[in-house]
């Protein structure tokens, strides 16, 4: 038996000597998290950039679209069908992609894309509120253009 106070120091069980090990690796993968984090957070930074950034761009469109409407180069529907065009392409790239293939493959057919314009296109004509409705965001952006 071991004297009380006596030399050796304190006796520390094997479990403990486990729980301590098992503090040192996490407090490595901590900061291993740590660094993911701000990684990922600046990958959503810059995810959020590019949408902004590309936001800018279908307004600055936009107004392009407007200022030739009110100086007269554009009718009413075809301002329309270039908008619908400018948000399909932003929306849903995919259709871009296709577009651009079957104008080399084949020139007399229309795309899904066109398709899709002139479906929307003609639906906006004929709800008069809507119609109206755009004509007068359209007559804003040349405003402000």
């Amino acid at each position: 038996m071991p004297r009380i106070g006596g030399g050796g120091g304190p006796i520390v069980p094997p479990q403990a000597q486990q729980a301590q090990k098992t503090q040192s690796t996490q407090k490595g993968d901590f900061s291993a998290k740590v660094q993911q984090a701000t990684s990922q957070g600046t990958e959503a930074a810059r995810t959020q950039q590019a949408r902004a950034t590309n936001q800018s761009q279908l307004t600055g469109k936009a107004k392009e679209i407007a200022k030739r409407l009110s100086n007269g180069a554009l009718t009413q529907k075809e301002a329309t069908r270039e908008f619908v065009g400018l948000v399909i392409e932003e929306r849903f790239p995919a259709f871009k992609k296709k577009k651009k293939k079957k104008k080399k493959d084949d020139d007399e057919e229309q795309s899904s894309e066109e398709q899709l314009e002139e479906a929307v296109t003609e639906l906006i004509h004929r709800d008069p509120a809507l119609a109206k409705r755009l004509e007068g965001q359209f007559k804003k952006l040349a405003a402000k253009g």
